[in-house]
C-alpha cells in the first residue's frame, strides 16, 4: 500500500506466471505498446526466459538438440563445420 514494497515471498516467475504463459508470448510487442506505466513488460518476460534455460536449465525440450548443435558444431544444425559446404560439391 501507498507506493510501499511488500515482499509476500512469491517469485514472479511461477507463482505469478507459469512457464508456458512465458513461453507462450509472441514478442509482438503489443504489451509494451498498451502499458499504462510504462515498465516494457516485453524486457521482463525475456529476461524471465533467459532465467528459465540458463539458470534452471528449463527449455522446451525440442531446443536441446539445438542447443547441443550450438555448443559442439557453433551452429544450429547438426553438421560439423567442416562439412557445412559439401554438399556444393554434390550439386
Amino acid at each position: 500500500q501507498n507506493g510501499e514494497f511488500k515482499d509476500d515471498g512469491k517469485s514472479l516467475l511461477h507463482n505469478y506466471i507459469g512457464v508456458e504463459e512465458l513461453r507462450a508470448c509472441t514478442t509482438c510487442n503489443a504489451c509494451v505498446e498498451e502499458c499504462p506505466v510504462s515498465i516494457s513488460p516485453l524486457s521482463i518476460i525475456l529476461e524471465l526466459r533467459r532465467s528459465l534455460i540458463m539458470e534452471e536449465s528449463n527449455a522446451p525440450q525440442e531446443w536441446n538438440a539445438m542447443f547441443s548443435n550450438v555448443e559442439n558444431n557453433f551452429a544450429p544444425w547438426k553438421f560439423a563445420p567442416d562439412d557445412r559446404d559439401k554438399w556444393v560439391a554434390e550439386s
